[in-house]
């Protein structure tokens, strides 16, 4: 019987043999990296050297195979060496796409399209891969087929559908059919493309997307669709500002306080949080002027809208509502506005203009001096022709200075 080895040659024999791999793998890496300096560089034939170098590296015959496929060289030499690449190594799905381009160069469809499908094989979890063959199909007219991928795609990486729905909507123009093959049952997605339609200014088929929305019945956060309340104001369209917004609060609980009842002014006591959209107010920063939510100081509930002047001129206060009215139809409007210290030859008003021309329809006597709370009151007519106004606090004339602070509360418009 052979006596046990003593530890200490079992550690040096150990040792030889790790030397042994460590060495076989440092050949390997620098040949590799000859290899690929071989590839990278500029000279005649460094492709051809790299592959003698490494000859089992998938990577060098697809190399090469691309550079046939850009070069004069016909296409069966580079189909020769895309086809070895993807042998030595059949599960990168950009291998099969290159293959797959070669094949349709050079007519030969049905090896094109089982190039595609190898490479689907490759790699069937990843969105890229599934979004590259959608494409393929696209363009050789299978519809089926690629929206089928597509969507695939959209499921696994909601972020593409920046690119995939251009594509497909410059491909159909048709937003139902979309709807239906392409894009999953995301309110989230939906509203990515109604988005891009919106982007695009193509109001009938954003209408469509918008309305299967609502009839999917399907909740989703409201502020995400806001940006489609201020496209419909832009073009125009208050008639369907006015009754999308009534469809979302369907969709939306919480935003049955912001709709309109009698009084036609949403959040007209400052009650609730500020939405910045749809037939809320709207606030941007104007200078010379602080504005904000007084909690202390109110006519009615807890809350009014403050304005603190700083003694400079100063016009817009920056707050304004967008109020769906009916054409040739008489309104009444009044608000309470409380003062204290204000100091010019032109206060605070309240406008309300047509929200397209700018045309005023009402406006209010300006308020100075110190004055607990007062109402202040006005009529208007809607002329023919409009839909929609904007109430708005504003100077007339503006070019003097103003200093002091205003509370406004209340606001109240209600067709006569």
């Amino acid at each position: 019987m052979t006596p046990p080895l003593r530890p200490l040659v079992k550690n040096a024999l150990l040792l030889l043999t790790c030397l042994g791999m460590l060495s076989i793998y440092l050949d390997r890496v620098i040949v590799v990296y000859l290899a690929q300096r071989l590839a990278d560089s500029s000279q005649a034939g460094g492709v051809e050297r790299a592959i003698r170098l490494v000859p089992d590296d998938a990577e060098f015959p697809y190399l090469l195979g691309m550079q046939l496929s850009n070069s004069a060289h016909d296409g069966a030499a580079a189909i020769t060496s895309l086809s070895k690449a993807v042998t030595l190594n059949p599960n990168i799905g950009r291998y099969w796409f290159d293959l797959a381009s070669v094949y349709q160069v050079t007519g030969n469809v049905e090896k094109a399209n089982e190039a595609v499908q190898a490479a689907l094989e490759a790699e069937p979890g990843n969105p890229e891969v599934a979004a590259e063959a959608a494409q393929y199909f696209l363009a050789t007219g299978d519809r089926d087929r690629a929206f089928s991928l597509f969507r695939q795609a959209l499921v696994q990486n909601p972020q593409a559908a920046e690119a995939i729905f251009p594509v497909c909507w410059r491909e159909t123009r048709d937003a139902n059919l979309l709807l239906a093959k392409l894009i999953p049952e995301s309110p989230e997605l939906q509203l990515a493309f109604l988005e891009m339609l919106a982007g695009q200014k193509e109001t009938a088929a954003a209408s469509q997307v918008w309305q299967h929305l609502v009839t999917s019945n399907k909740s989703f956060d409201p502020k995400l669709s806001f940006f489609y309340f201020d496209y419909l104001v832009k073009q125009h369209e208050a008639t369907s500002f006015d009754r999308a917004w009534h469809e979302l609060a369907g969709l939306s609980p919480n935003l049955h306080p912001y709709l309109p009842n009698d009084n036609l002014m949403v959040n007209a006591g400052f009650e609730q949080p500020l939405l910045n959209a749809g037939l809320d107010w709207r606030h941007e920063p104007a200078d010379h002027i602080t504005a904000g939510i007084d909690d202390n100081v109110a006519h009615s509930g807890t809350h009014s809208l403050s304005l603190s002047y700083d003694g400079n001129p100063a016009y817009d206060a920056g707050w304004t509502q967008f109020v769906p009215v009916q054409s040739n139809a008489d309104y009444e409007f009044s608000a309470w506005i409380q003062s204290e210290n204000v100091t010019s030859s032109s206060g605070p008003r309240i406008a309300i203009a047509d929200a397209y021309s700018g045309a005023n329809l009402l406006l209010t006597d300006d308020v100075l001096d110190t004055h607990s709370w007062q109402e202040i009151k006005g009529s208007l007519r809607v002329p023919d022709g409009t839909e929609l106004l904007t109430v708005k606090i504003v100077r007339a004339p503006a070019d003097t200075r103003i200093r002091g602070r205003v509370w406004i509360d209340d606001l109240r418009l209600v067709k006569r």
